[in-house]
C-alpha cells in the first residue's frame, strides 16, 4: 500500500521534481561561469576580498528558489487532492488515515530532501574548485537555511490547503510567512550557525499541524 501510495504522489508531482532539479543545476551552473568570470576579471585575490570583507554571496541566486520549490510540490501533490473532495477518498484507504497524511508528507519531504541536499553537495564541489575550506564552509552554513525555508514553505503550503476554515488559513499564512521570512537572511553570512538546529526542530513540528487540520477537514468544520 505505502508503495502505491508513493507511485500516486509520484504521478502528481513528477514535472515539479524535474523542473525543480533542472531550475537548481541552470543556477549552480550560473554559479560557476560568474565565478569563472570573475576571477578571470579580477583576479582570484580580488574576489575572495569581495566575499569575506565585503559579504559578497556568490551562491545568492539560490535564496528564494527552494521555497519556490517547497510550494510547488505541495500545490501538484496537494490540489488535486481537494479538487472534488479526492482527499476524503484518499482518506479511506485501507490505512489508518493520519498515516496515510503522513505518508504523504513523508514522499514530499524525501524528494525534497534529495533535492536540497544534491543541490548543497554540487554547490560545494563546485565552490571547492575556485575558494578554500573556510568559504566553502561559509557557503554551507549560509544557504542551509534557505533551504529548510523550502521544508518549511512545503509543510506549511500543505496544511494550509487541508485547513478548512478561512480565518485559520490566513492566521497560518501569516504564521508561515513571518517564519519562513527570517529563515532567508541574506544580509550577513552564517547568521544561523548556532541556532541553526532550533529551527530545524520548529519546522519539523510543522508536520503535525496537518494533522489537526485533516481532523477538521474529515469532519467538514466550518467554524
Amino acid at each position: 500500500m505505502y508503495k502505491a501510495l508513493f507511485y500516486k504522489e509520484w504521478l502528481k508531482t513528477r514535472w515539479a521534481i524535474i523542473i525543480s532539479a533542472a531550475f537548481l543545476l541552470l543556477v549552480l551552473i550560473k554559479m560557476v561561469l560568474e565565478i569563472s568570470y570573475s576571477i578571470r576579471l579580477m583576479d582570484a585575490n580580488n574576489m575572495w576580498n569581495q566575499i569575506v570583507m565585503l559579504g559578497y554571496m556568490y551562491y545568492g541566486d539560490l535564496l528564494y528558489l527552494p521555497t519556490l520549490i517547497g510550494l510547488a510540490i505541495a500545490i501538484t501533490q496537494f490540489v488535486p487532492e481537494l479538487s472534488e473532495n479526492k482527499l476524503k477518498l484518499t482518506l479511506h484507504l485501507p490505512m489508518p488515515e493520519n498515516t496515510i497524511l503522513l505518508t504523504m508528507l513523508l514522499y514530499g519531504m524525501l524528494n525534497l530532501f534529495v533535492l536540497f541536499i544534491t543541490a548543497e553537495s554540487l554547490l560545494l564541489l563546485l565552490s571547492a574548485q575556485f575558494f578554500p575550506a573556510q568559504i566553502n564552509m561559509s557557503a554551507l552554513m549560509t544557504t542551509m537555511p534557505w533551504f529548510l525555508a523550502g521544508l518549511v514553505a512545503y509543510l506549511a503550503t500543505a496544511t494550509i490547503f487541508v485547513e478548512p476554515r478561512w480565518p485559520k488559513r490566513i492566521i497560518m499564512a501569516v504564521f508561515f510567512l513571518l517564519f519562513v521570512d527570517t529563515l532567508l537572511n541574506h544580509s550577513l553570512h552564517d547568521t544561523y550557525t548556532r541556532s541553526f538546529v532550533f529551527f530545524v526542530i520548529i519546522s519539523l513540528l510543522f508536520s503535525i499541524s496537518i494533522l489537526y487540520s485533516a481532523q477538521r477537514f474529515r469532519k467538514g468544520v466550518l467554524k
